[in-house]
């Protein structure tokens, strides 16, 4: 039970806290928010920075380096054209306001609810603190200050394909919008808000050459960060495979980094 409570596991740790002792920077880069990868400074117990929100946040020092929001009247177009062609089960959206809220975007039956509330119970540490409210997420729409929205078509396994089809047109007909998908959702973001770019953002700020870089991922969201920064790029072994083939190399956990990147010649 302790270990369902943790999100990075021990080995992991161990891997980041002596790539950080040995006078290397770390920085997560996550679709979520500040506030759920500020959590894991309790488990890695040093100090990263954050690129949050898929590159909408970024924190170096702790401090708020970019900020970016979504354009209201290009998100309201592009719900719009879901809601007439798609019909989503719901949108998530991270706000300036809220963690997590959640739109129910058509009639959803008292069991796939039931079914969703006992996932988000049991998913522990990574659980985000979330609000379930139409009218909050429309009003956030209108007045507030939007990161991301994350488009969701629900459990069975044809979303995912479906999900990678919205993505083309998404980004094909709103370029002015960032469009990424990860397994069966769609995630919207400014424009220039992808991994990619902020990885670049972050690395130009704070001087470092690229070709020091290292990133790993696993989702859709991540190819951009794949494609900037292709030469140590690492791609986990369990994702699909349309996403492994734009990584240069393959590995099963994070901490298998250890001979490559803290011994031997590129120490």
């Amino acid at each position: 039970l302790k270990q369902l409570k943790r999100c990075v596991s021990k080995k992991n740790v161990k891997f980041l806290q002596d790539w950080i002792d040995a006078g290397n920077r770390l920085v997560l880069i996550s679709s979520r928010s500040y506030e759920f990868t500020h959590k894991l400074h309790d488990e890695i117990l040093r100090k990263f920075d954050h690129i949050n929100c898929t590159a909408s946040q970024i924190y170096i020092d702790d401090q708020l380096v970019r900020d970016e929001y979504l354009d209201k009247e290009s998100i309201k177009a592009i719900l719009k054209y879901l809601n007439e062609t798609v019909k989503p089960i719901a949108y998530l959206m991270i706000t300036k306001n809220y963690q997590m809220v959640v739109r129910q975007n058509r009639h959803i039956s008292r069991l796939v609810f039931w079914v969703y509330k006992l996932w988000h119970f049991f998913q522990f540490k990574y659980r985000e603190k979330s609000v379930i409210s139409n009218e909050i997420f429309d009003n956030e729409i209108e007045n507030g200050n939007c990161y991301k929205i994350m488009v969701f078509y629900g459990f069975r396994k044809s979303m995912k394909k479906r999900a990678k089809e919205v993505n083309k047109i998404l980004r094909e007909q709103y370029p002015n919008i960032e469009s990424s998908w990860t397994s069966i959702v769609n995630e919207l973001t400014p424009l220039n808000c992808n991994k990619g770019a902020g990885l670049e953002f972050y690395t130009k700020h704070i001087g470092i050459d690229p070709k020091d870089v290292y990133v790993v991922g696993d989702s859709g969201n991540d190819i951009s960060m794949f494609n900037k920064f292709h030469e140590h790029s690492y791609c986990m072994k369990h994702s699909y495979s349309s996403v492994k083939k734009y990584a240069k190399y393959t590995i099963s956990r994070i901490h298998k980094l250890r001979k490559l990147v803290l011994k031997g010649e590129n120490k």
